[in-house]
C-alpha cells in the first residue's frame, strides 16, 4: 500500500516516522520526503493494518494525518514523462555524461533498429557515430542544430544539457568539483517534414478552403466544383489563370481537400529568386556546398514538404537547369542536394501555377515539353474577374470590411454608384487590383460612405506621389463636357461674368461659383479633384485662392 503522511515540518520527524514503521516490522519499499509530506510504499500493509498504523502514528509529535494514495510523486512524474516522450513523433534520447543511454522514447527505439531490445545503458556510439560523446562533453551538451544520420535517416539534431537550472547556473548537487559540468544531455532528432508542418502551421491562412473562396458566379462555381474533384486525386496539378486570379488560394484549398491535408503545404515563387538561390531553396544544400553554407547543410522545400504538397508559383519562370532537376523529382521522387552525393527520396505532390501559356512555351522550346506533360496531369483554369462580374459586390464588401479592420476604423458603407463603378472596370490585375484599389480608397476615406469619386481618387495619377505644383494652375472651364448641367453655374452668375471688363475676373468668378457649388458634395480636395478630372494640387490651390473649405 502507498500512503501519504502530512505532518509538521520539524527536525527529526522523518526519523520518528521511520522508527514507528520499522518497530511494527513493516518492510518499506520506497520512501519520499518533502516539506510537510512523507510518502511511503509498504507492499505488505493491508487496509486493516493501515488504520492501526494511523492510530500509532498519532503519538508522533507533529503528525497531522495519513491517507492512502495511488502513486508516489516520483512514480507519477515518471509516468507523465514516459507519456510525454511517447507522444513525441521525433526521436528523443537522454544520455549520461559517460556516454551511456539513460532514456529513449518509442520513436528513437524504433528508428534505431532495435524495437525489441532496450537501449538503456547501451553506449550512444552503438546507434550514433557522429557526434561522439567526447564532442558532446566538450560542447557542454549544448549545441545548435546540425545534420546527423540515425537509423539510415537524416535528421536535424538539437542537444540540450541536463543538470543546469533555467538561468544557466549549474545545479549544486552534482559531484564535488564538477558543478560546472552537466550530468548529460537530451538529444532531439527533428525530421525535416515535421519542421515543414510547423512552417505550414505558422503560415496557415484563415481562408484556405473552397468554401472560403469568395464567388458564386457560374464561372466560379464551375471551377470550384472541378477543383474539388481533382483535389482528392494524388497527382500533379497545374493551375492556370491571369495574374491576381487567386491561384495560390486554390492551391491551398486543393491541399486542404486532399489526402495530404494534415501534412505540410509549402510554397516557392519561381520568379522571385535567381537560379542559384531557387535551387538551394528547392533542393537544399549539403555541408560545405559553398562558402556561406550553414554548418551541417540545410534541407530544401522538397524535404520539408515530404508527405505533403509543394506549390510552385510562376512555374513558367523556372530556368532550364531547374526544369531538368524538377523533372527527375516528378519521375522517380528522388533528388540530390546542392553539393551533395546522397540521393534523397521525397513523397511530395507538386501543385504548380502560371499565367503564361506553357503549351506554347513547350512548342517553341522555352519550356521542357516532357516537364509540361508531367505537370499537366490535372489542370484547372481560373476565370478573370471581368468574366465573373457578379462576384465583384461580394469581393468589395469583404475587402472593405477587412481594410477597415486593419486600419482600425468603422467599416464604411459602399454607395450604389461605387459598386456600379467597380462593375464597369476591366480589372486587368483581377482580384488583386480590386483589393488594392479598395484598400487605398478606404485608407484615404474621410467619411463613412465610399462613393465612386473615392474610388476614382484611389486610381487617379495624383496618388502616384507627384505633388509638384505646375507653374500656373489651369483654369476650370464651366463649359467642359466633364460637368453635367446640374453642376453648371446659374445663369445670373454667367451673366455677371460676361459684364466683367477683364477676362481673368470673369474666369475667377465662374471658378469660384462652381467650386462653391460642388464642395459640399465633395468636401475634400482629393474628391473634388477626382470629380473635376484635375490634379489634387491644382484644386487645393484653387480652394485656398477662393477661401473655400478653410
Amino acid at each position: 500500500m502507498r500512503f501519504e503522511i502530512t505532518a509538521e515540518n520539524r527536525l527529526g520527524i522523518t526519523r520518528d516516522v521511520v522508527d514507528n514503521l520499522t518497530s511494527r516490522g513493516l518492510d518499506i519499499r520506497a520512501f519520499e520526503v518533502t516539506p510537510h509530506h512523507i510518502y511511503a510504499d509498504i507492499p505488505a500493509l493491508s487496509p486493516a493494518r493501515f488504520d492501526e498504523l494511523v492510530t500509532g502514528l498519532r503519538h508522533v509529535p507533529g503528525f497531522y494525518n495519513a491517507k492512502p494514495i495511488d502513486h508516489l510523486p516520483t512514480e507519477r512524474r515518471r509516468a507523465q514523462l514516459h507519456a510525454t516522450l511517447a507522444a513525441l513523433g521525433d526521436p528523443v534520447i537522454a544520455v549520461h555524461a559517460n556516454g551511456l543511454i539513460a532514456q529513449v522514447n518509442p520513436a528513437a527505439q524504433s528508428i534505431a533498429g532495435t524495437p525489441n531490445q532496450s537501449l538503456r545503458d547501451q553506449p550512444l556510439a552503438s546507434i550514433l557515430s557522429d557526434p561522439d560523446i567526447e564532442t558532446l562533453r566538450q560542447a557542454g551538451f549544448s549545441q545548435g542544430e546540425r545534420e546527423v544520420t540515425l537509423g539510415g535517416q537524416t535528421y536535424l539534431l538539437q542537444v540540450e544539457p541536463i543538470g543546469r537550472v533555467d538561468d544557466g547556473s549549474p545545479v549544486h548537487d552534482a559531484d564535488p568539483g564538477e558543478d560546472d559540468a552537466p550530468w548529460g544531455g537530451v538529444l532531439i532528432f527533428h525530421r525535416a517534414a515535421r519542421l515543414g508542418r510547423v512552417l505550414t502551421a505558422l503560415n496557415e491562412l484563415s481562408h484556405s478552403g473552397f468554401d472560403d473562396i469568395i464567388g458564386t458566379s457560374r464561372a466560379m462555381l464551375r471551377v470550384k466544383n472541378q477543383a474539388q474533384r481533382l483535389a482528392i486525386v494524388d497527382a500533379p496539378l497545374l493551375i492556370l489563370g491571369e495574374t491576381g486570379t487567386g491561384k495560390e488560394l486554390f492551391a491551398r484549398a486543393c491541399h486542404r481537400a486532399s489526402k495530404r491535408h494534415d501534412q505540410p503545404f509549402l510554397a516557392l515563387n519561381c520568379a522571385a529568386l535567381p537560379e542559384g538561390l531557387a535551387e538551394s531553396e528547392l533542393f537544399g544544400y549539403a555541408a560545405g556546398a559553398f562558402t556561406s553554407a550553414r554548418r551541417g547543410g540545410k534541407p530544401g522545400l522538397l524535404e520539408l514538404a515530404d508527405g505533403g504538397s509543394l506549390f510552385l508559383d510562376e512555374i513558367g519562370e523556372l530556368s532550364p537547369y531547374l526544369q531538368a532537376k524538377l523533372l527527375r523529382v516528378l519521375q522517380d521522387g528522388r533528388f540530390r542536394r546542392v553539393g551533395g552525393t546522397d540521393e534523397i527520396a521525397a513523397d511530395v505532390r507538386i501543385i504548380s501555377a502560371t499565367n503564361r501559356n506553357l503549351e506554347d512555351m513547350s512548342q517553341n522550346g522555352s519550356f521542357r515539353e516532357d516537364l509540361y506533360f508531367r505537370l499537366n496531369v490535372l489542370s484547372i483554369t481560373l476565370p478573370p474577374l471581368r468574366d465573373r462580374r457578379e462576384d465583384i459586390d461580394a469581393l468589395a464588401h469583404y475587402f472593405v470590411t477587412r481594410t477597415a479592420r486593419q486600419t482600425e476604423r468603422t467599416t464604411p458603407h459602399i454607395a450604389r454608384d461605387a459598386l456600379q463603378w467597380l462593375r464597369t472596370r476591366d480589372w486587368k490585375g483581377n482580384v488583386r487590383e480590386l483589393e488594392n484599389t479598395l484598400f487605398r480608397a478606404v485608407a484615404l476615406l474621410d467619411g463613412d460612405i465610399l462613393a465612386a469619386s473615392d474610388l476614382q481618387s484611389a486610381t487617379s495619377p495624383a496618388l502616384s506621389g507627384d505633388s509638384t505644383p505646375t507653374p500656373e494652375d489651369p483654369p476650370i472651364s464651366a463649359s467642359s463636357a466633364a460637368y453635367p448641367a446640374s453642376d453648371m453655374p446659374h445663369h445670373d452668375v454667367v451673366a455677371q461674368a460676361l459684364l466683367c471688363e477683364n477676362h481673368g475676373d470673369a474666369m475667377d468668378m465662374l471658378e469660384k461659383t462652381l467650386l462653391e457649388q460642388l464642395y459640399p458634395d465633395y468636401p475634400s480636395s482629393r474628391k473634388l479633384a477626382a470629380r473635376l478630372g484635375l490634379s489634387h494640387t491644382a484644386i487645393a490651390n484653387k480652394l485656398r485662392k477662393y477661401g473655400i473649405g478653410g
